[in-house]
């Protein structure tokens, strides 16, 4: 249940109670954050998962739940590059994009910097070499390939060419697949695939985008993390993983998630919300952008003017911050906290998005997140630099009352003049 506050003016001031957030169902939002659509979801990496932990069980039970992880996260590093993983469906493809030719590396740095997931990281990088040695990023061939990489390479390609679609593509594109054997992958591993084909059920099911929430959280629950990553140190670790991907996106706005994250929680403290809620409002912070995955790269790093139909694109992103967080069945904390971090664009008047809330009946967390985003993005130290730190509370101050909540804004010119934001604000100016 929320609590009641009253603030320094005597108004009553609804705070929320502080979500309670898991690594493992973290991680599962984040790698359908790397699928996400204005319209859906590619639910690549989800099936991916899926897949190559069954195939792990036949032939490295005990190895299973790092397979499982390396699925999820298999295509982190590939944000970033022209077009979704999905449309390189062939080797050649995907080497002459620079972006996805370093993917494999890039991905398995930012996952080796969890607890605990240093043998997920090593799959993750040899997810793209084949057992011929024509594969990337070194050439590594037969034994020198993790043999956890080389049962996600069989999902991922099995995946890519449409197999789990449909069980009829499934029957229909196995034999042109099975040539890979003995150069893309080794043939124990196609068998053990093979068999786990025997499973019909299985395969009926991930065919079928709305059973697949329920099949990740099952084996989130069943496989669990590392025992380093399983406290809240490493929910912090993903929160920050969330928007380093989110900069890989946009490297024009490299930084924002946490210069947004760090002034939020010290805007917090000025509000006197207590350490409880000042941290809510960093982890909000972090993960605000994550929807921007789901938006064309050409739509934000676009130079010029929007059309009106680009511009509803883009908004999306609000949206798809709140889907990231609701994508699994049956928990609410982190539904709860995506809705703090999405509602960042709803305006004081009511004319923001996505949902076109007003007044207090916006959270006061995503409130204080709006006025820090807007001051950031305002004087961030990239291309678009609009104004100085000076004009930005001039531009708060216009805007207060209609776009930003009036008490917020108060006091972040307070906060800023007092110099109780110097240190975090120099991050911005």
């Amino acid at each position: 249940m929320a609590s009641i506050k009253k603030d320094k003016d005597n108004n009553i001031e609804e705070v929320p109670r502080i979500p309670e957030l898991h690594s493992g169902e973290l991680l599962a939002a984040l790698s359908y954050a790397t699928d996400i659509t204005p319209s859906g979801s590619h639910f690549h990496s989800w099936r991916v998962a899926l897949v190559a932990e069954r195939i792990a069980s036949l032939i490295d039970e005990q190895n299973r739940r790092d397979v499982f992880l390396a699925g999820l996260l298999h295509d982190l590093g590939a944000v970033g590059a022209y077009k979704h993983m999905t449309h390189y469906r062939t080797i050649r493809q995907q080497l002459e994009d620079i972006h996805v030719r370093a993917h494999t590396q890039r991905g398995a740095a930012l996952v080796d910097w969890l607890p605990g997931m240093h043998e997920v990281s090593e799959y993750i990088s040899s997810h793209h070499e084949w057992y011929s040695g024509e594969g990337y990023p070194e050439g590594k061939a037969g034994s020198q390939i993790p043999a956890g990489s080389q049962v996600i390479l069989i999902a991922d390609i099995l995946d890519l060419a449409g197999c789990f679609r449909s069980i009829p593509n499934l029957r229909s594109t196995l034999p042109s697949l099975a040539r890979l054997t003995d150069r893309a992958w080794g043939r124990d591993f196609w068998q053990a695939f093979l068999q786990s084909l025997t499973d019909g059920e299985f395969y009926d099911s991930i065919t079928n985008p709305n059973v697949l929430p329920d099949l990740i959280k099952g084996k989130i629950s069943d496989l669990g993390v590392p025992e380093p990553l399983d406290n809240q140190e490493g929910t912090e670790r993903v929160l920050h993983l969330f928007a380093a991907v989110v900069d890989l996106k946009d490297t024009s706005t490299a930084g924002h998630s946490l210069r947004t994250a760090r002034m939020a929680e010290a805007l917090a403290q000025h509000m006197k919300l207590g350490e409880d809620q000042a941290h809510l409002a960093y982890r909000a912070g972090l993960v605000h952008d994550c929807g921007r995955l789901g938006v064309e790269g050409s739509l934000l790093n676009r130079s010029g003017r929007l059309t009106p139909r680009e511009m509803d694109i883009v908004r999306k992103h609000a949206e798809m911050t709140m889907r990231v967080f609701a994508c699994l069945p049956d928990c609410p904390d982190m539904r709860e906290f995506g809705q703090l971090a999405g509602h960042d664009h709803e305006r004081w008047d009511g004319k923001g998005y996505p949902d076109k809330l007003s007044g207090e009946n916006i959270p006061l967390i995503s409130r204080i997140l709006s006025v820090v985003d807007a001051y950031d993005s305002m004087v961030a130290p990239n291309d678009y630099r609009l104004l100085t730190p000076k004009g930005a509370l001039v531009r708060l101050q216009q805007n207060a009352g209609s776009q930003f909540d009036p008490k917020v804004v108060k006091a972040m010119v307070e906060a800023i003049r007092s110099g109780f934001l110097d240190e975090v604000t120099r991050l911005a100016a």
